[in-house]
């Protein structure tokens, strides 16, 4: 680890760096934070769960494993994340922190770098864990689709983007919030919004139902706004060793950068006019 953190340490002039940097050390001394992050023990029972499947163990356990990851990035986003930001600005260490000469937009952006480099290495962690949990599943049943390991791999790294882009969502919220539960809501509900809005926007503007022009064009602007996360999942590819597409990979990396940029850059305007004191 300490490679990358000098990695980090160099990012941005040395500020984005320093911040991530004391964002990663801080947050593993944080009992929240090793609480949830400890759920990747629940790997060593994906084989158990996965052998009531009968004949699908192999299928099951990529699923299982991906989910599971999904699910400790989730909270870490939700909890940890904007815990993070929100413990700061309440008991003034940013107050401290911005007394140096440091922008606050500099402050956020390695905050968040930090943050996702710390989902990352938990993603990774679930990656090797999960390959082990899937080979001992697949050996038990041998299953007729072959493990393509580069599909697990964009199912885990692909669902990380995802939740660094909620992450981002988090901090966003945070900037203008004097609430700790507020923020933690609306994270909620835009993960929850970004996850069914493509299945709504299907069934009312795609299936041709028979639904108002007026709810039909809010759809359309709720759909252009909140994130499509329905997009980052690519379990269905890994479990059943679907082709995938390298253009959908493309778009789905280029929509990440676009919409975290911007999602970043609202939450440091706000930021930047927050009163702090």
């Amino acid at each position: 680890m300490g490679f990358w953190l000098k990695i980090l340490s160099h990012l941005g002039g040395g500020k984005l760096g320093k911040i991530a940097w004391f964002t990663v050390k801080t947050t593993l001394k944080d009992r929240l934070f090793l609480l949830i992050a400890s759920l990747v023990l629940v790997y060593f029972f994906v084989p158990v769960f996965s052998y009531f499947s009968m004949r699908q163990l192999q299928e099951i356990s990529i699923t299982m494993s991906v989910t599971l990851n999904s699910f400790i990035l989730l909270v870490l986003s939700v909890f940890g994340g904007v815990y993070t930001l929100w413990r700061d600005i309440e008991r003034k260490y940013t107050f401290i922190l911005l007394s140096y000469p440091i922008k606050r937009t500099d402050y956020i952006i390695g905050r968040i770098l930090g943050y996702s480099f710390l989902l990352f290495l938990i993603t990774t962690v679930d990656f090797a864990l999960g390959a082990v949990a899937i080979k001992i599943s697949s050996s038990i049943y041998k299953s007729t689709l072959p493990i393509l390991w580069l599909n697990i791999f964009c199912a885990y790294y692909f669902s990380l983007l995802k939740y660094i882009l909620l992450l981002s969502f988090g901090f966003l919220y945070v900037t203008f919030s004097t609430s700790f539960f507020t923020p933690i809501f609306l994270t909620i509900f835009t993960y929850i919004g970004g996850n069914s809005i493509q299945g709504v926007y299907d069934y009312v503007i795609k299936s041709g139902s028979d639904v108002p022009h007026l709810i039909k064009a809010v759809i359309k602007v709720i759909y252009y706004i909140i994130p499509n996360f329905s997009s980052f999942d690519f379990i269905p590819y890994a479990a059943y060793s679907l082709k995938l597409s390298v253009q959908d990979l493309i778009i789905t990396f280029v929509y990440f950068l676009i919409y975290t940029s911007i999602v970043l850059l609202v939450a440091s305007l706000i930021f930047n006019n927050k009163d702090l004191t």
